[in-house]
């Protein structure tokens, strides 16, 4: 039986839902006209005004923490472990064309993020607490089977265990390299998302506020450093990104022999799973948001998928070209490309070290964002005072996957996420014309009332 669930997860996995996101993206981007490069310039002056400046002075805004820190939230969930390792296993899979893929997905990933968020905050409620609280779950029951509101919640706070466990798992075996027992930093990671998950949604904000634009920064300052080490390879990989992209990768060092079908599945699917676009994650986040328009706040859903693709992710792709590592390591390796191009610059002990105190910030970031998450579902099925339990049940997670094992469960994540990918995206896609409708009010008052 579980090798049969194993076996369609693959193959779900492996074409139909990259489809389905992809597609979805396509779909909402023609809908909303390209407005990702139609009203970039608009774009990028209201998030630095009104996100950056916190500039917004309508007496309509409402919500509970600030529009960066909600931003930043979902950034630090989306920002993982597969930002850096995801993208080698990608171009050990697909060749470096499978980064031109990735691009080219991400540019429609953008209006279908845009969508999610603005969904997330127009049907956003108060709980009984009197916090904004919104997500998939919320806009799903809005759409012609509003059942597909409880079924997701369900699906992702299952999905949401075992996914807590993996990244505690990812902390312990990076810790590990350097000598520290799984004890100790099972213990203390556990320690820090009590005391920040104790303190509500706005304490988790303010973590994220701190912590998510160090860890990007720090992680992107090392990995320019040995991309512009090798600058005399950047030219030559830049075309090999451009050539591979429709030819079918050839059988050299870490790279597999494969169909042109490889490369570009290799590339949407790292697109996809980075930027978490279509997963009904990132609304969660953006629910408690202080915004006057549902569209204004869905512009950080924008910058999540820029950042996360175009910034994270393809610096990623550089850093294991242009070092060569992706020539020398094999394709069972590939997850170790970006550790051993920091390890051939700056030595094998402070490289090792580097990536994986990096990595420790990233799932991190992960695991608060996810036991928020996991919360949010629980307070959705059974209301808040349940879900404050459960909050600690997920908190538990980071124990039994630090110090325990997942066992089987672990094989049930991948089919449990594709059910509720597939929930979401068949509501987004009949929901879209609210948001549509949502984008144009919003962008009608910028036109008639800001300078």
């Amino acid at each position: 039986m579980l090798e049969k669930i194993v076996v369609l997860s693959d193959w779900l996995w492996s074409y139909p839902l990259v489809l389905l996101l992809a597609g979805g993206a396509i779909y909402t981007t023609f809908r909303l006209k390209f407005i990702q490069i139609t009203r970039l310039p608009l774009i990028i002056k209201t998030i630095y005004r009104d996100c950056v400046k916190k500039d917004i002075d309508n007496v309509n805004a409402e919500g509970n923490i600030s529009a960066l820190q909600a931003g930043l939230t979902s950034i630090g969930n989306i920002l993982g472990a597969g930002n850096i390792m995801g993208v080698a296993v990608a171009i050990s899979m697909g060749g470096t064309g499978a980064l031109f893929w990735m691009l080219i997905v991400g540019i429609f990933a953008i209006c279908l993020k845009y969508v999610e968020i603005i969904l997330g905050m127009k049907y956003r409620e108060k709980n009984e607490l009197g916090e904004y609280v919104g997500g998939a779950m919320y806009y799903l029951k809005h759409c012609k089977f509003p059942i597909f509101g409880g079924i997701f919640a369900v699906l992702l706070a299952i999905e949401l265990l075992p996914s807590i466990g993996l990244q505690a798992l990812s902390v312990v075996q990076s810790a590990e390299t350097l000598g520290i027992s799984k004890y100790i930093t099972g213990t203390v990671i556990f320690l820090i998302v009590l005391i920040t998950v104790v303190g509500g949604v706005k304490r988790i904000g303010f973590f994220m506020d701190k912590v998510v634009p160090f860890m990007s920064l720090a992680y992107l300052i090392l990995a320019w450093i040995v991309i512009l080490y090798n600058y005399k390879n950047i030219p030559h990989i830049i075309g090999n990104i451009f050539a591979g992209a429709f030819s079918a990768p050839a059988a050299i060092g870490g790279v597999a022999g494969g169909t042109l079908a490889i490369t570009i599945r290799s590339g949407l699917a790292r697109g996809t799973y980075s930027n978490e676009a279509g997963m009904g994650t990132s609304p969660i986040a953006y629910a408690a948001a202080i915004t006057d328009f549902p569209a204004r706040q869905a512009l950080w859903g924008m910058l999540e998928v820029f950042i996360s693709t175009f910034i994270i992710c393809f610096t990623s792709g550089l850093l294991v070209t242009t070092s060569g590592v992706y020539e020398k390591i094999s394709i069972d390796k590939a997850a170790s490309m970006p550790a051993v191009a920091f390890q051939e610059l700056y030595g094998t002990f402070l490289g090792g070290t580097f990536m994986t105190v990096i990595i420790i910030l990233f799932v991190l970031s992960s695991i608060l964002a996810e036991v928020f998450f996991g919360e949010k579902q629980v307070e959705y099925i059974f209301g808040t005072k349940v879900s404050k339990v459960a909050r600690y049940i997920y908190m538990i997670m980071i124990l039994v996957g630090a110090f325990g094992s997942l066992g089987f469960t672990v094989s049930l994540l991948d089919m449990t996420l594709a059910l509720l990918v597939t929930v979401n995206m068949l509501g987004v896609i009949m929901l879209t014309k609210d948001a549509v409708e949502e984008s144009d009010r919003f962008f009608d008052y910028l036109k008639n009332n800001e300078k």
